[in-house]
């Protein structure tokens, strides 16, 4: 028994105007709340979006000025290392006209490994004649 005149009363209610206005505005203000909280979300992710696409960019900045950075180092640096090479090839070209004036030179005479050996043998030469004669002035 209850329960059916609580059913008759929750219907004579939903068919007062009055009620069913109410329901209608209460409807309406839950669709603009739900409305509402999607902008408010929305208008956060779009901050938080440009918050992070300005950090984004600002570390692009950065790397890109580390970058040039070590890029000019590292030019000076080949730049160098060419100057290096370069004075190298010119000491090694010095070196090599001078070992050939040498040999065009020493051509028509003996070459330098047989230059060096008459020395060597001269040398002992005078070497054994002062011993033999300290022996001659011993005796």
């Amino acid at each position: 028994m209850a329960t059916t005149r609580i059913q008759s009363l929750i219907q004579k209610l939903s068919e007062s105007p009055n009620v069913q206005k109410v329901v209608g505005d209460l409807q309406k203000v839950s669709t603009d709340l739900q409305n509402r909280v999607q902008n408010l979300n929305t208008n956060d992710a779009v901050k938080k979006y440009k918050e992070i696409v300005k950090k984004v960019s600002k570390a692009e900045k950065d790397l890109q000025k580390e970058v040039n950075k070590v890029v000019v180092k590292i030019k000076s640096s080949a730049t160098e290392v060419e100057k290096n090479l370069d004075l190298y090839k010119k000491k090694a070209l010095a070196q090599k006209t001078k070992l050939e004036k040498i040999l065009k030179s020493n051509k028509g005479k003996v070459t330098l490994s047989a230059a060096l050996k008459p020395k060597a043998k001269k040398a002992a030469k005078k070497v054994t004649k002062k011993a033999s004669k300290k022996r001659a002035s011993a005796k």
